[in-house]
């Protein structure tokens, strides 16, 4: 390895990011993930251990964005700010056209890449050293994961040797919307081993000027909500959290065998929509609804759904399926023996149904016992019009699982005195 010059790195890192680069060093994840608000520096820290890493492996490395004339303005100088920043100019050599930087002592190099052409992307090949580092800036450009994943796939498709490995960072600063790919992966509490996630905001960053702390400030005042948004870098949605009253967290199997009062329901799918049935005890006295199991996913035939319910020993527990589908419900109470019936349904139910899980103490939910269910009630978000103003009612997409519970649930809030003085049928 050749030898670098000595860097007080400690006065390079701000705080905020030393766990990141304890993380980065320690290289125990495939991908770093930095997120957060307008001018939190999460760039200047990618770009930092871009640089490091380049001069202590034997490796190359890709940058990308998904608009290719965007590359010099962007990453190329916030790479050339790194090297002079680390004191290591004389070791580097750069090139504009076309774009790369290489250190010269070794002779491996950053190479940058627009996603707008992949397959140049794809194509990519060095002989001497292995690209084994890819930085994707503002990831949220993409539009679909599928596009991403094409672009790792390229990069991470051999081993590599011995003492080296790979890394994969994002930047970006998250979309306002809740269901934008990019929120529903890494704003989550379901994040897989691999992945390290850090938020950061410009208050981390103790280099902004005092003329943009004071703009915020003013963004702060008069617009809370798009403050939230650009500076706190939090995916706002619609300005309203639907289910306040979440609760992640484990279940164990002593707690569930006290569970006694049991509500199952059907959302139907099949093809690329898919299907959920789910399982719930309702605790009336302190109001707590928790999520004890889930049978979940595409092309389930009414058989492959049956001889789960039998399997698991639930058929003798009334469900409540989707109404839309009486052959459905007909099948598998007549021909698998299973108590099902079709929700009642009608005007206003959806919202009213909505609303009472809204209103409820807790919603506690296992998200090893039942991912899927975890991830729709974590993700989903109030429909809004086309001006931005929000509707009575959540988004009719990804909620298999939150309408399973409904239909579950509807004897309950069917129950309530309000709704039995509000129901228009």
């Amino acid at each position: 390895m050749m030898k670098m010059k000595q860097v007080r790195l400690s006065e390079k890192i701000l705080p905020a990011f030393h766990d990141f680069w304890r993380a980065n060093k320690k290289g125990d994840h495939l991908y770093y993930v930095l997120k957060g608000g307008r001018n939190s520096s999460k760039s200047t820290h990618v770009s930092i251990a871009m640089i490091y890493d380049l001069m202590r492996y034997p490796v190359n490395m890709l940058c990308i964005r998904k608009v290719g004339n965007t590359l010099q303005e962007s990453v190329y100088e916030q790479l050339l700010w790194a090297i002079e920043h680390l004191g290591v100019s004389h070791l580097f050599e750069t090139k504009r056209s076309p774009l790369r930087i290489r250190y010269i002592p070794r002779g491996n190099s950053i190479i940058f890449r627009g996603a707008d052409k992949p397959e140049k992307i794809k194509s990519i090949k060095t002989s001497k050293y292995p690209i084994a580092r890819l930085w994707i800036e503002e990831l949220a450009e993409f539009k679909t994961e599928d596009e991403v994943s094409t672009i790792v796939n390229s990069v991470v498709r051999a081993e590599l040797p011995q003492g080296l490995n790979y890394k994969i960072y994002y930047c970006y600063n998250p979309p306002k919307r809740k269901q934008s790919w990019v929120n529903k992966k890494f704003e989550s509490h379901f994040l897989p081993t691999n992945v390290y996630v850090h938020h950061s905001t410009y208050r981390d960053n103790q280099h902004v000027s005092e003329a943009f702390v004071q703009e915020v400030q003013e963004v702060k005042k008069k617009n809370p909500l798009k403050y939230k948004w650009e500076y706190g870098g939090e995916p706002i949605g619609s300005g309203v959290v639907p289910f306040t009253n979440l609760v992640f967290r484990r279940i164990s199997d002593d707690e569930l065998s006290t569970f006694d009062n049991i509500h199952q329901g059907i959302d139907w799918g099949y093809g690329a929509d898919p299907f959920s049935f789910t399982r719930w005890h309702y605790d009336k006295t302190r109001r707590r609804l928790f999520c004890l199991d889930e049978i979940y996913g595409v092309k389930l035939s009414n058989r492959n759904v049956a001889g789960e319910i039998l399997k698991r020993g639930y058929q003798t527990t009334e469900t409540i399926a989707d109404s839309a589908e009486p052959k459905s419900i007909d099948e598998l109470r007549i021909d698998y023996g299973i108590r099902i019936k079709g929700a009642k349904k009608g005007p206003g139910s959806v919202e009213y149904g909505e609303k009472w899980l809204d209103d409820l103490e807790e919603i506690v939910i296992d998200p090893q016992r039942t991912p899927f269910t975890a991830k729709e009630f974590e993700d989903i978000d109030y429909q809004t019009d086309r001006d931005g103003n929000i509707k009575n009612r959540l988004e009719d997409k990804a909620n298999h699982s939150i309408d399973s519970c409904r239909y579950a649930t509807e004897s309950l809030w069917t129950e309530s005195e309000v709704w039995t003085m509000e129901r228009p049928w």
